[in-house]
């Protein structure tokens, strides 16, 4: 059996869709679980006719609270762990399931941004001690901020350019197929990161127990992209607090605190023009998009026109100010152009 677990947070007509997906996805008929965080009889009620099983907590616990909870109900042997904001792919889960095994404990999907599955979402990090002092020093160093976005332009197109299922160190947590027996063995979700990092500190405790961790590219899902960008500063404070608890767990305290004292505030590029598309005179290109002025992290489209715009669906769920673009070159990673749109 696989069980769906989906954590709810005010969301429920999204919660409601992404089950509809989720059952339309898979093969097994589905054992649809649902955590209500949201202490609103308003936001569970309408999801008591879409789960089979609805827990409604009493206090909002986080996605990882909510997962510890919800797995409790779970009586699948693959638990499907998900957002309510994303839209699974036709046979998603299959191509998820079918990669388990007793060396395989977790499962990812490629995520989109758009409806039609063009616009790549970031791969994620481990965000060990190294790569965040990688930051720090490019939070220092325009050289070295450089250098830098040139090493993760880079790998950033090779994720988005493999086809075939690859054994990685991170997964996004938007969507995860975890075999319960793993889950249990490291003892679920570490609740101390209500919010940023759960994931992440989940992974790492699978790899410890020398379990693999398989992104899946022929497993597709649409998921609403940093949707937290709309509600800084209160989301940067969160992420702040949720990194420096997990770069002490695992790395002491006295090295978290060194790092995060030495960093500043992330560098940006400049943007000298405002468009609301983009007009290509090359095909050697690829066009990322990101929240982030520094693009520290990038969804990525390749383009199959001269023609590109920000697709609709986009335009409507996106909560920041503004969405920042630029044109790269794919054989050098240098800037062709930079664009900010305005929102």
């Amino acid at each position: 059996m696989i069980s769906l677990l989906v954590i709810n947070y005010r969301s429920a007509a999204l919660a409601a869709e992404a089950i509809r997906s989720a059952r339309a996805a898979s093969r097994e008929p589905l054992q649809v679980v649902v955590v209500d965080n949201s202490c609103d009889a308003a936001e569970a009620d309408p999801l008591r006719g879409v789960a089979d099983v609805l827990v409604v907590s009493e206090t909002n616990r986080g996605y990882a609270g909510g997962i510890n909870l919800g797995r409790r109900s779970c009586d699948g042997n693959v638990i499907v762990v998900a957002n309510p904001d994303v839209i699974f792919a036709a046979e998603a889960i299959d191509r998820l399931v079918e990669q388990l095994n007793s060396r395989t404990a977790v499962a990812g999907p490629a995520l989109f941004w758009d409806d039609a599955h063009t616009w790549f979402l970031p791969p994620n990090d481990l965000h060990t001690a190294w790569e965040k002092l990688d930051e720090v020093l490019a939070s220092r160093s325009q050289s070295w901020f450089q250098s830098r976005d040139r090493r993760r332009f880079r790998a950033r197109v090779r994720f988005w350019s493999l086809r075939e299922p690859e054994e990685t160190r991170a997964l996004s947590g938007a969507v995860m197929a975890i075999r319960a027996e793993d889950f249990d063995a490291v003892g679920g979700f570490d609740e101390r990161f209500a919010l940023y990092f759960e994931e992440t500190d989940f992974l790492r405790r699978i790899t410890e127990h020398r379990k693999r961790i398989v992104y899946v590219p022929a497993a597709k899902c649409r998921h609403l992209y940093n949707q937290s960008a709309g509600e800084a500063p209160e989301s940067a404070q969160r992420f702040a607090d949720s990194e420096l608890r997990y770069l002490e767990k695992w790395n002491g305290p006295s090295v978290a605190r060194l790092l995060k004292r030495f960093e500043r505030s992330p560098r940006s590029l400049s943007f000298a023009s405002e468009k609301t598309a983009i007009a290509l005179d090359r095909d050697d290109v690829i066009i990322e998009a990101s929240p982030l002025a520094s693009f520290a992290t990038a969804a990525g489209h390749f383009p199959t026109s001269r023609h590109v715009v920000i697709p609709d669906e986009i335009h409507r769920a996106y909560k920041g100010d503004a969405l920042y673009l630029r044109v790269v070159e794919l054989s050098s990673g240098r800037i062709v152009e930079l664009i900010r749109i305005p929102l």
